[in-house]
């Protein structure tokens, strides 16, 4: 009896036919994965963007399988509607033309729905009727990376307040969530964008925006987040606002029931009313803050929210919620801690410096969280100094600002006398009202403000002050003398 013998032909044959096999049936077997792994997805979504996003419809198909999402943004009418192809793995070829990987368990497709009825809009919208598009590629492990692209756009608008122009270079955005630890990972670029209106043209080069986090143990997102621009500049016609260099960092984290969090801002420079300022730069943290008070501030923002979409008075619904917020605010910020150093601002016309430290001595979790006990343990240094010509520039636009804002307000006659009195008449009465009250020291050409509270001892300028009297002259109110 002969042994048959198999040869490497048959052999690689053999493996062929199990491959094709195993890459045939293996989308079909994924297609049930991908339907219960893409619901938590998109409520773990959901969850951390704290949009209403909802499977609308899920199809599910032997290689691929169609959805429809569709996002709910408060204060607008319709549903925003995105149609989805979500491939099945293992394998994807497609990918190797973007120099990725192509085996993974799902690809998504996705672009922006657009109904007959919006199709005009879209086209005036985007050139050629383009919408948003974006591809989701799903890992083995869970690992989701988005890469989305919004393209350009040139669009006019008219409403009851005059012509409305944007126009956009287009948005790049990146976006990487591991479901292991709940990381998230993000980016966007924005070229350029411009809106014009009838009173005002506002241009911005090279937004850039990243963050890297995860939704913390108290349900606050804790990360890192980076916002830079190159260049924001707004023109009015009779005044002009540029900034450039702008780099807004923050830092959030927890430890235990506390969230700290820390915050810089660096400007190369600003120019307004023909002066330039700058560089700027301010480093501030906030550690502390109950986390469990600042759910309840947020919870109280969204029921505000449901209630002025209920068309209930803005002014009714403030007064409503304001004993609320009061009731939180000790609780939030009993064990807190604020640091503001440095606070500088250079410029042609002098310099600013300032630093703030506070906190509440002696207070733990379980102190009451009565204002009055508060007041007696808040522990308050605050030093501030400012060049003379740059503090009278500084309140020669908060006056300018007020005189627009009370426009319309006050009798002809006083309108009169006040436009005759001149600005550098104002300026000098402001700084000495703030020197006759203490609040402003002189040192040659520079002012100095220096506030102190220690054990319920308040100090302005090494002078001691009541300070209840303070705080209620502050809210309008009256106390009487001792």
């Amino acid at each position: 009896m002969s042994t048959k013998k198999i040869s490497i032909a048959e052999i690689i044959l053999w493996i062929f036919i199990i491959a094709l096999i195993f890459f045939s049936l293996t989308p079909f077997a994924l297609g049930f994965k991908i339907n219960a792994d893409y619901s938590k997805m998109i409520n773990d979504l959901s969850e951390m963007s704290e949009l209403d996003v909802q499977i609308e419809k899920y199809e599910r198909g032997f290689f691929s399988s169609d959805a429809v999402l569709s996002i709910t943004i408060p204060n607008l009418p319709e549903k925003i509607l995105f149609k989805e192809e979500i491939v099945h793995g293992p394998i994807y070829f497609g990918l190797l033309a973007q120099g990725k990987s192509p085996f993974v368990a799902a690809l998504v497709k996705g672009q922006l729905d657009v109904s007959a009825t919006q199709q005009p809009m879209v086209k005036k919208i985007f050139a050629g009727g383009n919408t948003v598009v974006y591809q989701t590629i799903i890992g083995f492990s869970g690992d989701v990376d988005t890469q989305a692209y919004m393209p350009a756009l040139n669009v006019s608008i008219e409403d009851e307040n005059g012509p409305l122009n944007i126009q956009s270079a287009g948005v790049v955005l990146n976006e990487h969530y591991s479901p292991v630890d709940g990381q998230l990972r993000g980016d966007a670029q924005i070229p350029s964008l411009k809106i014009q209106t009838a009173l005002m043209e506002i241009n911005t080069q090279s937004i850039n925006v990243s963050f890297s986090g995860a939704m913390g143990n108290n349900q606050v997102m804790i990360g890192d987040s980076v916002v830079s621009m190159n260049l924001l500049d707004i023109d009015t016609g009779d005044d002009q606002f540029t900034v450039r260099d702008l780099t807004l960092r923050s830092v959030t984290s927890e430890n235990g029931n506390l969230i700290n969090s820390s915050g810089q801002i660096n400007i190369r420079e600003i120019f307004a009313s023909n002066q330039k300022l700058g560089p700027v730069k301010l480093n501030a943290s906030v550690n502390g803050i109950n986390a469990q008070s600042l759910n309840q501030l947020q919870q109280i923002q969204k029921d505000v929210e449901a209630k002025l979409e209920q068309g209930l008075p803005a002014e009714q619904v403030n007064a409503m919620m304001a004993g609320q917020i009061m009731g939180i605010i000790p609780d939030l910020i009993k064990q807190a801690e604020i640091t503001v150093n440095p606070f500088s601002i250079n410029s042609e016309l002098g310099k600013l410096e300032a630093d703030i430290e506070f906190m509440l001595e002696g207070i733990d979790a379980n102190a009451p969280a009565d204002p009055m006990f508060l007041l007696g343990a808040i522990s308050l240094d605050l030093n501030v100094s400012i060049d003379e010509a740059l503090l009278k520039q500084f309140i020669s636009w908060e006056l300018e600002n007020n005189q627009q804002a009370d426009l319309h307000l006050g009798s002809d006659s006083s309108k009169k006398i006040e436009a005759g009195i001149p600005m550098d008449q104002k300026v000098s009465e402001n700084i000495q009202g703030m020197l006759d009250e203490n609040w402003l020291v002189r040192n040659d050409s520079v002012y100095l403000s220096k506030i102190s509270m220690h054990q319920g001892e308040l100090l302005i300028n090494d002078k001691p002050v009541d300070p209840m009297q303070q705080v209620m002259s502050s809210m309008g109110g009256e106390v009487a003398a001792p």
